[in-house]
């Protein structure tokens, strides 16, 4: 084959996505002893037969396609916080995080948001600014349906091909799919002047991705709310256009994106793809790809990933292993809730409230305590800066004004024990070209607050394995095709079990954890398969760095004093970063009192995955013995 040609039957699955669709064929067992996973593109299987004690770093031999030492002073290592962006001295919109879900990425905190301030920014307390700035759970729902297989057909047919897609079609397509520095080349000169429009621009600690994205030679539009952080990087040149957009007409928003895309094409150029970093754009940005023809994953099945029941259901079709589980709407559902899925459970929201009570009942009268809870605390959730949070009892704002933004419907599952992981994946055309998993430690109950993680994994192979093929199936079963996919599973005493498949890059230390370790750029390989160019990271053999990071959770409740203390930290050898999530004088809350406050973020790297793990243990000790004179 002299040049990269695609049926229009290939094409249409690769761009426009499709209806769920039974797992490709991807490797024998035979060939790769007992698992399908290729190791070529699961690093981690390979090495775990270091951790293992089975082999020595030296049998896995140099690293593949000798990436080379990466230089930690050319990472920038991004962390957890928005970084509460001024414009001529005055805050702009930016989304809070969520501190049960830092690594998944999601927009929304109670804590984090009141420790940075990031509500009392008094431009945006207003409902009509809120509104216009930010998506809400009724533009979700005012969304239309995917589109039918011939409707997607025939706007493929009609597609114009880009520059960017012009200069792919005359390519070797053999060497421009392959895992080697002449094949990046290739896909990173495609990729250059790329069009690529983003739906919301997520919290402004993201800026790391525009600044990769402006890198990589992309021409990135940004369609965001008028008041948006995001304005700051088209002053700075780092994106080419800022569009803002009035999230207050929800029956209109699609249609208003819709028509502003499309003058993109006018006045910039033709477009290459679409895409968002932010959980709540998804579903958004997946229907404005569709309708123009460009790479997406189906609205069917971003949909379904977003609902924890429907993704419970698409499992269990499958023939995947599913935790029991009930949907709950009422209080006369807890009991038969209770029946059938029995003790320890979890109760969640469903989908759309922030992660907002998830709570763990031991028996009958805790999840009805539990169930009673989450009214109450849903009846208190407020917006605040785009982000649902939960109501301040001492303020004056007690009472809710999120009655539109949330839709109160709860899962009840069976609690699942055992060790939880992230499985980083990326898919190019349904297929899976990269995964790795990284180590979560133990969350703090009752409220599954995250706290830290280490990569490369020190589980045993087989389980490794066993989470993988879980992972890659439940994308699969799911009907995803294309791009970065963060998702979180467990160990059990029973196997392998997913908790959920986030249907993008995740958050927080996500990105660096696979730059640093794998050598694999999520938002790179992100922003190539949403362009429709191949998708073919190379990958080590063995971990260019072995890290650990954590979060240290208030251990009592009061006034946090001072951060300083950290900047010794800083200081000592292999730490990345040793930085506060609030502010001094912050008011804190530790778990006897509600949702934990998280108080600061340490990164660490060393020669050793277990090394980086003891040093991490050791400064948690160190700084929650300094903070209990601190916090007052």
């Amino acid at each position: 084959r002299e040049k990269l040609v695609m049926k229009k039957s290939a094409l249409s699955a690769a761009l426009a996505g499709g209806a769920p669709a039974s797992a490709p064929t991807i490797a024998t067992p035979a060939q790769n002893k007992g698992t399908f996973l290729d190791p070529s593109a699961f690093p981690c299987i390979e090495y775990a037969d270091v951790i293992d004690g089975v082999k020595t770093v030296d049998d896995l031999g140099a690293t593949a396609e000798q990436l080379g030492n990466l230089d930690i002073a050319e990472v920038a290592i991004v962390g957890s916080a928005p970084t509460n962006v001024l414009l001529d001295g005055v805050p702009l919109a930016d989304y809070p995080l969520n501190p049960r879900r830092r690594r998944a990425g999601e927009e929304t905190t109670p804590d984090v948001a009141a420790s940075l301030g990031t509500y009392d920014n008094a431009p945006l307390q207003t409902s009509s600014s809120l509104s216009s700035n930010y998506l809400s759970k009724a533009i979700i729902g005012s969304l239309p349906k995917g589109l039918t297989n011939e409707d997607k057909m025939k706007i493929l047919q009609a597609l114009p091909l880009s520059p960017s897609r012009a200069l792919l079609k005359e390519m070797n397509v053999d060497v421009v799919s392959s895992r080697t520095s002449d094949g990046r080349s290739l896909r990173r000169q495609v990729l250059k002047g790329a069009v690529i429009v983003f739906v919301t621009a997520g919290y402004s600690g993201k800026r790391f991705i525009f600044e990769k994205a402006k890198e990589l030679g992309i021409r990135t539009v940004v369609l965001d709310g008028p008041d948006s952080w995001i304005q700051i990087l088209e002053k700075d040149g780092v994106i080419e256009k800022f569009i803002p957009v009035d999230f207050t007409d929800v029956d209109t928003v699609f249609d208003r994106c819709l028509q502003v895309i499309r003058g993109v094409r006018n006045t910039i150029g033709e477009l290459d793809g679409i895409t968002t970093f932010c959980e709540m754009a998804v579903p958004l940005a997946s229907r404005l790809a569709e309708k123009l023809g460009l790479p997406c994953n189906s609205p069917e099945a971003v949909d379904n990933a977003r609902d924890k029941h429907a993704t419970r259901e698409i499992m269990a079709r499958a023939g995947l292993p599913t935790p029991k589980h009930f949907k709950v709407v009422s209080e006369e559902d807890v009991a038969k809730a209770a029946a059938h899925v029995g003790f320890p459970a979890v109760i969640k929201p469903i989908s759309g409230a922030a992660s907002i009570g998830v709570i763990r009942a031991n028996n009958e009268d805790d999840l009805l305590k539990a169930f009673r809870r989450v009214q109450h605390d849903m009846s208190r959730v407020r917006v605040v800066a785009g982000a649902l949070v939960e109501g301040d009892e001492e303020g004056i704002d007690a009472a809710g004004n999120a009655k539109g933004w949330i839709h109160l419907e709860l899962m009840v599952e069976e609690y699942l024990d055992g060790y939880e992981v992230d499985c980083d994946l990326v898919f190019d055309n349904g297929r899976p070209v990269y995964g790795a998993i990284t180590d979560n430690w133990p969350t703090v109950e009752p409220y599954f607050n995250e706290t830290g993680s280490n990569c490369p994994s020190v589980l045993p192979k087989a389980k490794q394995i066993e989470l993988l093929e879980l992972s890659v199936r439940s994308v699969q079963a799911l009907g995803f095709k294309l791009g970065v996919f963060h998702v979180e599973s467990k160990y059990t005493s029973r196997g392998a079990r997913l908790i959920e498949v986030n249907c993008r890059m995740g958050g927080g230390p996500v990105r660096d954890t696979n730059l640093l370790v794998w050598g694999v750029d999520l938002v790179e390989e992100h922003l190539m398969a949403c362009a429709g160019i191949p998708v073919r990271p190379p990958v080590v053999r063995r971990p260019l760095k072995q890290m650990a990071e954590y979060t240290i959770n208030a251990q009592k409740t009061g006034h946090l004093t001072s951060v300083d203390f950290l900047e010794r930290f800083r200081a000592r050898d292999g730490v990345l970063y040793a930085r506060p999530l609030v502010q001094p004088g912050a008011k804190c809350h530790c778990v006897a009192d509600g949702l934990p406050t998280w108080l600061c973020e340490l990164m660490v790297v060393r020669p050793d995955v277990r090394q980086a793990i003891a040093i991490i243990k050791q400064m948690e000790e160190e700084i929650n013995k300094e903070l209990e004179t601190l916090i007052v």
